[in-house]
């Protein structure tokens, strides 16, 4: 199995930087972990009821755990992920990940996959779904 270990450097956007690794290496699905600090992260909640994201920013947290998944919609790769943080006090909040800057390290790992990933519009849920 074919697979990807990367590190980002102290402001670089976690989101943005990991699509553009992907795109560097022609990956247009996967499947990544990370683990780290960021001096800010935000993340959501999708209400399934109302339809829309409740949004959280966070500043110094160490990133516990985030796993999420690369797939392509409308011909651009996208990044579907969650996370799980922790401050000072060892509290944690977690949901789905919006940005987060790095501050000390994100240490990420990433596997390639040999099956495609399309994420479509579903009316039901009004979310972004792999079909």
């Amino acid at each position: 199995m074919q697979h990807h270990f990367f590190v980002l450097r102290r402001g670089q956007e976690v989101v943005k930087e990991t699509l553009a690794f992907c795109v560097q290496k022609n990956i247009s699905a996967a499947y990544f972990t990370a683990i780290g600090a960021v001096s800010s992260a935000e993340i959501s909640y999708y209400d399934i009821q109302k339809r829309e994201y409740l949004s959280r920013s966070f500043g110094d947290v160490e990133i516990d755990a985030i796993t999420g998944n690369i797939a392509v919609m409308d011909g651009k790769l996208v990044l579907h992920a969650h996370g799980n943080f922790s401050d000072r006090e060892m509290k944690t909040v977690g949901g789905h990940l919006k940005s987060a800057v790095v501050s000390g390290t994100c240490e990420v790992f990433l596997v390639p996959l040999k099956e495609s990933l399309v994420r479509k519009f579903d009316e039901d849920t009004g979310l972004n779904l792999i079909k």
